[in-house]
């Protein structure tokens, strides 16, 4: 099985996410895969970019010449369909964490799994770090965070345009997805000066807001374990 990963390199989250942990989130993909390919979004400092050369293993970097904007308008498909076109190689999958995800240590063996089903793209559930990657909120009526994909087949015919993650309702054949219980930290939320330039910027879910139960990470539990 042959994995590549991309990701969108965007200027806001470098800021608001913090150089260590979008770093952090790179070394964790790319221990998973044999290409990377990165989609720069708006002005990277020179460390990251260092920091991504210093792993080696084989990558691409492209910056985007479109504005997908930022916020509540970031436009997330279109970003994605350029940042999977740069993919030139052959691959089986493809990873796709943002800057501000942690995959989970066994996705190699969800892979698997897809393939057993004959499955196209896969879902990961996401939890919510605070204050640090290790500390997740305890998920509870109203928790505003489904499953999101994260892995698809790398083939022509699958695109990112039209629907939120891909295509696959609009599929002429349809894409058969591998609905998974595992999960994936969100890490919006996990850097403490973060949050303070979240709530500055009006962009923090009223829900974190609320007083909540925090759960130390299990890399083995699913996302019941979660669910207080």
């Amino acid at each position: 099985m042959t994995v590549a990963g991309m990701m969108r390199l965007a200027e806001i989250d470098q800021s608001k996410l913090g150089k260590d942990l979008m770093k952090y989130s790179i070394s964790l993909l790319s221990a998973k895969v044999s290409k990377l390919y990165f989609l720069q979004i708006g002005n990277i400092d020179d460390d990251v970019l260092e920091y991504i050369a210093s792993i080696g293993i084989p990558y691409k970097i492209q910056k985007s010449k479109t504005d997908y904007m930022s916020g509540w308008m970031f436009k997330n498909n279109e970003s994605l369909q350029e940042n999977y076109k740069m993919i030139d190689d052959l691959f089986d999958w493809v990873l796709y964490p943002d800057a501000d995800d942690l995959l989970p240590e066994r996705i190699l063996d969800i892979l698997k799994e897809g393939d057993a089903l004959g499955a196209e793209t896969v879902r990961l559930h996401f939890i919510e770090c605070f204050g640090s990657i290790d500390n997740v909120i305890g998920v509870k009526e109203g928790y505003p965070i489904g499953p999101h994909f994260k892995a698809v087949k790398c083939r022509n015919d699958i695109t990112f345009v039209g629907s939120d993650g891909f295509n696959e309702a609009h599929h002429p054949n349809g894409l058969k997805r591998y609905e998974t219980d595992w999960c994936m930290r969100h890490l919006r939320y996990a850097n403490p000066e973060g949050i303070e330039e979240r709530k500055k910027m009006n962009y923090f879910q009223e829900y974190f807001l609320q007083n909540h139960q925090l759960i130390q990470y299990q890399p083995n539990q699913k996302f019941n374990y979660y669910k207080i």
